[in-house]
């Protein structure tokens, strides 16, 4: 039988590998846009970079604002030309 606590600590263990975690919403200026975070352990700024372009693919995108310091970044996808 499995503890409790060995749930947990699998679980938590989890969590810090994994956890970008792209969200839509609006920029300021109304375009589509993306919250966009990547907390973990294994992740960094450039995983949010890579979600960033995922989301908005060949159009790309603007950095709304952002931080390598906190993994976080609101991006606004580019209007088709």
């Amino acid at each position: 039988m499995i503890s409790r606590n060995t749930v947990a600590g699998f679980a938590a263990s989890i969590a810090l590998l994994a956890g970008c975690a792209t969200h839509p919403t609006y920029a300021p200026d109304g375009r589509r846009g993306y919250a966009i975070t990547c907390d973990g352990f294994l992740n960094s700024y450039a995983n949010c970079l890579v979600k960033a372009g995922k989301a908005c693919g060949n159009r790309g995108y603007d950095i709304v604002r952002g931080s390598a310091d906190d993994r976080e970044m609101l991006i606004a996808c580019k209007l088709p030309q």
